[in-house]
């Protein structure tokens, strides 16, 4: 069966795009740039390699897994509700009982198994929408790069959903959000206007704070100074580096994809609401996002060879140019933060 009444909604992020989708069904529209900045999902983490010594570790541009959705949904006061089966056999039961309840069922997947995507790497914290199933194919909606609404056999879905390979693996881990406030659906500008500076207090208070070598500001210094290194470090480095670099440019995971989603999010609350205070904000992060590309670009242009350490030292220099450039902006956007806040309890 599928869900009669269900309109895709397509976005540039896996569990944001997720998000949307199973809140546009129930009947609340919010942008995903919104939803990634009431859910404060700008952050950068260091996720070691899973075999020290081999492999590079996993950078990524935003908080964890489900975490996005977990702060998005408290705020507008949506109940969201997260379960993990033991098995596939239970989860695909339990995921036919909610579309059978009307619900959109986001769920965890390992990338690796599903038959439209490009990428042979595991991968198994993407998060994808399910709006329909039937006895051999499943209905999703994935990221606009993924060409959003997709069909793929079940068979498929339910090795991706089970997967515990690769990086920070939900094994049948799904949700799905309750029937919203109505509030929230009648005055849904209100609820944002109470809502956006609190989330942005609280993200710039994290961001701002030493949370040491995996999380945050300093964890972005770590890979500036371990990645001038990999060129004698990694195994393979003439393929690994320029990989990485694609990895963050396409797969959604570097800080460039990140940083224009919490721009658009400070854009659209300056156009909402007047406030002027973020004018200089917006265009930092606008700054940020062309200075991700440039150390993107470094990435995929490396070559190795004799200038090989001379490319990932100058990657290095940018990397930490946006660490500084970032603490700048967190600390300048933590004094309107906590006015505006402290004004809206």
């Amino acid at each position: 069966m599928r869900l009669a009444t269900f309109q895709p909604q397509l976005g540039v992020h896996c569990e944001t795009t997720t998000l949307r989708n199973m809140l546009h069904h129930a009947g609340v529209g919010i942008s995903e740039p919104m939803l990634f900045g009431l859910g404060q999902g700008i952050d950068f983490q260091y996720w070691d390699a899973p075999d020290p010594g081999r492999g590079t570790p996993m950078l990524t541009g935003r908080i964890g897994p489900a975490l996005v959705s977990r702060n998005a949904c408290s705020a507008l006061g949506v109940e969201l509700r997260e379960s993990r089966a033991p098995d596939s056999v239970s989860a695909r039961d339990a995921a036919a009982k909610l579309l059978d309840a009307g619900h959109v069922v986001g769920m965890s997947v390992d990338i690796f198994y599903l038959d439209y995507f490009s990428s042979r790497s595991h991968f198994a914290s993407h998060y994808i929408a399910l709006y329909g199933l039937d006895d051999s194919l499943a209905y999703v909606v994935d990221t606009d790069q993924q060409g959003g609404a997709q069909t793929l056999p079940e068979d498929s879905l339910r090795r991706a959903r089970g997967s515990d390979e690769g990086f920070m693996p939900s094994p049948n881990l799904q949700m799905y959000v309750e029937r919203p406030p109505a509030r929230l659906t009648t005055d849904t500008d209100a609820v944002l206007r109470e809502q956006i500076w609190k989330a942005i207090r609280l993200t710039a208070e994290r961001m701002t704070a030493d949370r040491g070598p995996r999380c945050g500001i300093g964890a972005l210094r770590r890979a500036a100074s371990e990645i001038a290194q990999w060129g004698d470090t990694l195994a393979c480095a003439d393929e690994v580096v320029p990989g990485v670099g694609r990895f963050w440019r396409f797969a959604g995971t570097g800080g460039a994809n990140f940083r224009k989603l919490y721009r658009a999010f400070l854009f659209e609350a300056r156009q909402r609401y007047g406030d002027h205070e973020l004018d200089p904000f917006v265009d930092g992060f606008g700054d940020v996002q062309r200075q991700w590309n440039q150390a993107i670009d470094m990435l995929t242009a490396y070559r190795g060879a004799d200038d090989g350490r001379r490319q990932l030292e100058a990657v290095a220099a940018r990397l930490n140019a946006i660490a500084d450039a970032e603490q700048s902006l967190f600390e300048g956007l933590l004094v309107p933060a906590t006015k505006q806040a402290g004004e809206q309890t």
